[in-house]
C-alpha cells in the first residue's frame, strides 16, 4: 500500500468546503432568529382553539380551558414576542414538561403537553392554515 500525500490544493478544497458549510449554517440561524413568528396557534386534541398575536411590546395572559367538559384551565403568557405555558397542577401534568420548556420565540420551537394534548406552535401569517398540506390544484 502506498502512502497518500495531501497536496496544497486538497487543503484549499477542504477549507473552502468547511467555510461554505459554516456560512450556510450561520445564515440559516440568523434568518430563523431575525424573522420571528407573527402568531402562535394553540391546539387542544389536534383542534385549533385560538390564534394569539406575538406582536413586540405586548404582554398579556390567556386562560385556556380544556378537558372533556372544559373543567381545567391553563395559563399562557405572552410577552414581547415570546410565549410560555405556566405550570399546571401535578394531577393534570405530572412531569410539567410543557412549563419547563420556558419561553419560546423562534419558529422551530414548540410547547407540547402530552397528558392534556395541548400543543403551541408558531406560524407567520394568520391565514397560513387555510391551504396547509396542498401542493397544487389540478382541474
Amino acid at each position: 500500500m502506498g502512502v497518500i500525500k495531501i497536496k496544497l490544493a486538497d487543503y484549499l478544497v477542504i477549507v473552502v468546503l468547511l467555510l461554505w458549510g459554516v456560512a450556510g449554517f450561520w445564515f440559516n440561524w440568523q434568518a430563523a432568529g431575525a424573522a420571528g413568528p407573527g402568531y402562535a396557534r394553540v391546539l387542544v386534541r389536534n383542534r385549533q382553539v385560538v390564534e394569539l398575536s406575538l406582536a413586540p411590546g405586548k404582554q398579556f395572559y390567556y386562560a385556556l380551558t380544556f378537558g372533556e367538559n372544559r373543567q381545567h384551565t391553563a395559563q399562557i403568557e405572552i410577552n414581547d414576542g415570546k410565549i410560555r405555558m405556566l405550570p399546571l397542577t401535578d394531577d393534570l401534568c405530572p412531569r410539567g414538561v410543557c412549563s419547563h420548556a420556558g419561553w419560546i420565540e423562534y419558529s422551530y420551537e414548540s410547547i407540547v403537553c402530552l397528558p392534556n394534548q395541548i400543543v403551541i406552535v408558531f406560524y407567520d401569517d394568520v391565514r397560513a392554515g387555510e391551504n396547509e398540506g396542498i401542493d397544487s390544484v389540478t382541474y
